[in-house]
């Protein structure tokens, strides 16, 4: 089966459940007090969308791979990707529901049957609120590459659970809006992701027919998962 960009961003983003939890590490007070209120910003949000860029980087941090479009994120856990190439799309309903993946030029859909209802089996799931990046990682300040404007504040989130298929996520912050413009997500095989996050906008009231897919007729169904 061919690669895809949201393939790709699947299995990126896909994390196995963790189990233990070890001793708690705590941040630093002033990284303590911008990750609380980075919490709040999503946890109060019922929705959000975002111009995104996702970039798969090699392990010298050369982009492989570039894709832009939209991204909508609606509570609970439900996200829509729309790729600028092709009209491809990436829909997830929610917790317990499937994930799409539609190739329009090939009238091909990848049906992802894994079950992803915590954040901590899909990161960019915090951006829905879900989770609590304060009791799920060990957080600290970090530089990771020329920040996105100055003034942001980047940092490093370890998870304090066993066994996750990330190793260490890094978030950028806009520290006036308590806004994530940056997320890269470094897995255990050294594979890296980054997603930009441009013309982030709160509570614009998404229709929930947005987070709804129907399977084209016709159309090549690939099942992935299960």
């Amino acid at each position: 089966m061919r690669a895809s960009a949201a393939g790709v961003e699947v299995a990126a983003l896909i994390a196995a459940a963790m189990l233990a939890i070890p001793v708690q590490q705590e941040a630093a007070p002033g990284v303590r007090l911008l990750v609380e209120r980075v919490q709040e910003r999503y946890q109060e949000a019922p929705d959000m969308q975002a111009r995104f860029v996702q970039r798969q980087l090699s392990r010298l941090g050369s982009v492989m791979q570039e894709v832009h479009g939209m991204l909508y994120i609606a509570t609970p856990g439900r996200m829509r990707w729309e790729y600028a190439a092709d009209g491809q799309l990436l829909v997830a309903g929610g917790p317990g529901r499937e994930i799409y993946s539609y190739f329009p030029a090939d009238n091909q859909v990848e049906v992802y049957e894994t079950e992803v209802s915590e954040a901590s089996d899909m990161p960019i799931l915090y951006l829905a609120g879900q989770g609590n990046l304060r009791r799920d990682f060990d957080i600290e300040a970090v530089e990771w590459g020329a920040p996105l404007a100055p003034g942001n504040v980047q940092l490093e989130l370890r998870p304090r659970r066993g066994e996750p298929s990330f190793e260490r996520l890094i978030i950028e912050v806009e520290p006036f809006r308590a806004t994530i413009v940056r997320l890269i997500n470094f897995d255990k095989l050294r594979n890296v992701i980054e997603y930009q996050f441009h013309d982030v906008e709160f509570d614009v009231g998404l229709a929930d027919d947005l987070f709804e897919f129907e399977i084209p007729a016709g159309a090549d169904v690939i099942l992935i998962g299960g």
